[in-house]
């Protein structure tokens, strides 16, 4: 009983950012060919600013704290650091990696979602918290910066932090530089990334799971809909999957026939509205596939929650609106 009380409680608290790490971490190989690169670009090209192209799960923050740790080294001091994402949980886990890749369970500081740090020389800090305290004001630049999914960059939010701080070296990640608007996030770096392990790259390499990709024809027809930055409007997109129960059933029926048992199974489903996640939640939940809804919106407690029951099983598919889709 005990024993299952503490795995509970460590699953809990999984997300926290004390990760009480008692030993030296190491960079994998492919990230010492990463650190190389970004190391010889300083000291042969003069070049400060890098882009970093990796799949997501090849540890791409993992990167960034052991590149901060080399330029540490030889300093007195630890030089002043932005870290810039657009989500708490992107955050919480950077200040986490971090501190265990530090050894420093005191580094850095969180500033998102109403949090008041203690400090700033080292702060993780969302885009949104950036603009609306007004961060570009301090008067002591930061030496070192990070951009966490900088295919974000292109966006207006992120234009002041990037046109007004001239930190000593700006570090991009990003899986994605290629945007479906067309606008150019390489334009920072001279036009190129500095060092790339693409998602096929990384599957060949075994640092990634293989998998298997089905495209599922539907009867809903997208002609008649405005496409614009990139994309349909969320609302006429609403119009037409929200409700649509024919749809909905072809999804359901396509799922059973893939995953065979689908009450065994763990899935996500991404929505374009919380309408569509809510009814395809309800639709799935209606016909013994328990399912749950959740967004952008939803609280931390009910996030945590629904990581619970996807992990116990308690239901199968979470139908999300602008959540894990990135980070």
């Amino acid at each position: 009983h005990r024993l299952r009380q503490a795995i509970r409680h460590e699953r809990a608290s999984s997300t926290d950012t004390q990760t009480g790490v008692l030993f030296d971490l190491r960079p994998f190989p492919f990230q010492e060919e990463i650190l190389d690169v970004l190391t010889a670009e300083r000291e042969v090209q003069g070049k400060y600013r890098h882009l970093v192209v990796a799949a997501t799960g090849t540890g791409k923050t993992m990167i960034a704290a052991f590149d901060y740790l080399q330029f540490c080294r030889g300093l007195d001091h630890r030089p002043s650091l932005l870290f810039v994402a657009h989500r708490q949980e992107i955050l919480q886990q950077a200040l986490g990696t971090f501190r265990a890749v530090l050894r420093d369970q005191n580094y850095g500081d969180l500033l998102v979602g109403g949090r008041e740090p203690s400090q700033y020389k080292h702060l993780f800090c969302s885009i949104q918290s950036y603009n609306s305290r007004d961060l570009w004001c301090v008067k002591e630049p930061y030496e070192y910066i990070v951009v966490d999914e900088f295919h974000h960059a292109a966006a207006p939010s992120y234009q002041r932090l990037l046109e007004d701080e001239d930190p000593k070296i700006l570090l991009g990640l990003t899986a994605t530089p290629e945007r479906s608007d067309q606008m150019d996030v390489l334009s920072w770096f001279g036009g190129r990334a500095s060092a790339e392990i693409r998602l096929p790259d990384a599957i060949n390499r075994r640092l990634l799971c293989p998998f298997q990709y089905f495209g599922i024809s539907d009867s809903v027809d997208l002609d008649g809909l405005t496409w614009q930055r990139g994309g349909y409007r969320v609302d006429d997109l609403n119009r037409l999957y929200t409700g649509n129960d024919a749809r909905a059933m072809l999804i359901l029926q396509k799922v059973q026939e893939i995953l065979i048992s689908p009450t065994d199974a763990r899935g996500i489903g991404f929505c374009c509205s919380v309408a569509h996640a809510e009814f395809m939640a309800r639709y799935f939940s209606d016909r013994g596939v328990p399912s749950i809804a959740l967004s952008s919106e939803s609280t931390r407690e009910e996030r945590q929650s629904a990581q619970e029951k996807l992990r116990s099983k308690h239901v199968n598919f979470v139908f999300v609106v602008d959540l894990y889709n990135e980070g």
